[in-house]
């Protein structure tokens, strides 16, 4: 009986063998895009949420201001309520003494502001309200408000925010 020689296995050929390694980077780089796509989708909802906090803060302090604007013009200066702000210096000082702008919107609480446009109608009047820049870190903030005006006596009711304008956040 002759002997048996085993038999060498044979030598694969360069271009068959190896699909692991490929299939293990392909797999690997798509989790990593994944996870990077994930963090940018998270990081984007926070910047919003800060952003839309920021701009509920600069609503709340320019409605504070705009009450005590419409507060102030019912109590002592009603007669300029049907009054555009260009003829308040001239026309105004016959039915009030005439007060400055900025003192006339004040300060509410830690908040202050300035009247920058008054525009009355026949029945509601728009105004243009800036807060003070340096409750904002430099950043003047504005805001368009309609106010409901009532004839007899002439009076102002609460200001009705339209919008924020100006600087964007």
């Amino acid at each position: 009986m002759a002997a048996v020689v085993p038999r060498k296995p044979p030598i694969p050929h360069p271009r068959e063998g190896g699909f692991v390694m490929p299939l293990a980077l392909g797999v690997s780089m798509l989790m990593l895009l994944s996870s990077l796509s994930l963090q940018t989708v998270a990081l984007q909802g926070h910047f919003d949420q800060v952003s839309q906090a920021g701009r509920g803060r600069d609503e709340d302090a320019l409605v504070g201001v705009a009450q005590r604007l419409v507060g102030e013009l019912n109590l002592r200066h009603a007669c300029l309520l049907a009054l555009p702000l260009s003829r308040w210096a001239h026309e105004g000082q016959s039915c009030a003494s005439l007060p400055q702008q900025e003192a006339l919107v004040g300060e509410a609480g830690s908040f202050g502001g300035r009247l920058l446009a008054w525009s009355p109608g026949a029945m509601e009047a728009e105004a243009l309200i800036e807060a003070e820049p340096a409750v904002h870190g430099g950043i003047a903030r504005r805001a368009v408000f309609k106010v409901v005006l009532h004839s007899d006596p002439l009076r102002a009711q609460s200001p009705r925010l339209l919008g924020l304008r100006g600087v964007a956040p």
